[in-house]
């Protein structure tokens, strides 16, 4: 495991140096040199692999993300972005849930255990959901300033907690579930997530005031974010909906020394991105793309039409900017953490017995494929929006 995760961090920091080089987002150099130590390719031959202990170390990095995701939302640029957020939130998430179910649903995949219908609707719900890790370090790494950045912000930390609830009430129409039950339960995990992270808040802020050494403060929020990522998943709400309550939460709790909670951090975000992205890179089995191709080309353009036209439908209704109206779309086809979180839900639930298995893979193969073309799509648009604030950067 420790030489793993040393070959990961070094390949992926060789990696994103070239990349930085050559003017493109480090992310997808991340996530293949994370493919390269894959266990059909190097990781086979070196015997190397990720094992179980990715799952905690991505969770744990995800709540990081996450935190950071809250912490730099004010609730001044809520008020300023609000409509453009909830239009882009709304239509960024039914748009490819709309596409792709059309979508399966034409072409008729087979999949044992699951009908086409019931194989639309799952892949569909999946696909509303976005990956603020990705997000977050495309923005952090051109610097990004302006109205298209600050509502992409908000937008991923949002439609993820859309999916949720959309996942929960899928299960209800395809288990049989009791419908009262299901719903209970996906509000039960918003509600919990976010009053766990309203909580912690308060006591973070507290504390982070009453401490001015800059690296004691660290220990204070790294130990705050462990121990709520850690509470959110004893109680089975959402983590990463609790660390972004936290980093909202203690930066609007801290008023003027705000930066106090969250500056400590920001010189760990890259590290932290390095680890998540060859981690899910390393993931990679290339069977999958051979056995389903056809099923996941039409899940990434379905979803890539669908997020790009409903984000802009969803922002012209409540009258956005015509920058964010038309740029807002392509930041946000990148897919990760939680399309696989949710997906991964699925291998222990008795009516997907059959097909988790497929529907897994299928999702870890889109994900590699978003993880890719999103970062570079995310940094077009700011380009396009002049929001881009070190076009070329030297490292």
């Amino acid at each position: 495991m420790i030489v793993t995760l040393g070959l990961l961090l070094l390949s992926g920091l060789v990696a994103g140096l070239v990349a930085s080089r050559l003017g493109l987002p480090r992310v997808a150099a991340y996530v293949l040199a994370g493919m390269v130590f894959s266990p059909r390719l190097l990781g086979g031959v070196l015997h190397v692999s990720v094992g179980p202990w990715s799952e905690p170390l991505t969770t744990v990095a995800l709540g990081f993300i996450a935190y950071l995701i809250g912490g730099s939302m004010t609730i001044s640029q809520v008020r300023r972005s609000g409509p453009a957020i909830l239009g882009a939130t709304l239509g960024g998430s039914l748009g490819p849930i709309l596409m792709v179910v059309a979508t399966v649903l034409l072409i008729s995949p087979e999949i044992p255990g699951l009908s086409v219908g019931q194989l639309a609707l799952v892949l569909g719900v999946i696909a509303s959901t976005t990956a603020p890790a990705a997000t977050l370090a495309v923005l952090h790494q051109c610097r990004a300033r302006g109205p298209v950045a600050k509502t992409l912000l908000g937008v991923v930390a949002l439609d993820d907690a859309v999916g949720i609830v959309l996942f929960s009430l899928m299960l209800v129409a395809i288990t049989g579930k009791e419908q009262g039950e299901a719903v209970g339960q996906a509000v039960v995990s918003v509600a919990g997530a976010l009053l766990l992270g309203a909580v912690s808040a308060q006591l973070l802020a507290t504390l982070g005031h009453r401490i001015r050494g800059v690296s004691l403060r660290l220990s204070l929020i790294l130990g705050s974010i462990l121990l709520v990522v850690g509470a959110a998943e004893a109680l089975r709400v959402s983590s990463l909906l609790a660390s972004m309550a936290l980093g909202f939460g203690a930066r609007f709790l801290a008023r003027t020394t705000g930066d106090r909670v969250i500056s400590p951090v920001e010189d760990l975000e890259e590290t932290v991105f390095v680890v998540f992205f060859t981690v899910a890179g390393a993931h990679f089995e290339p069977s999958v793309f051979t056995d389903h191709t056809g099923l996941i080309a039409a899940y990434v353009g379905a979803r890539l039409v669908g997020k790009i036209g409903g984000a802009a439908l969803g922002t012209r209704l409540v009258g956005a900017p015509k920058t964010v109206v038309r740029w807002l779309g392509p930041g946000l086809i990148p897919q990760a953490g939680v399309a696989v979180g949710l997906a991964l839900t699925l291998v222990h639930h008795p009516v997907f017995a059959e097909a988790s298995t497929v529907v897994l893979n299928v999702v870890l193969a889109t994900t590699v494929v978003n993880e890719l073309i999103g970062p570079v799509s995310t940094r077009f648009a700011l380009q396009r929006a002049g929001e881009v604030r070190t076009p070329r950067e030297r490292v």
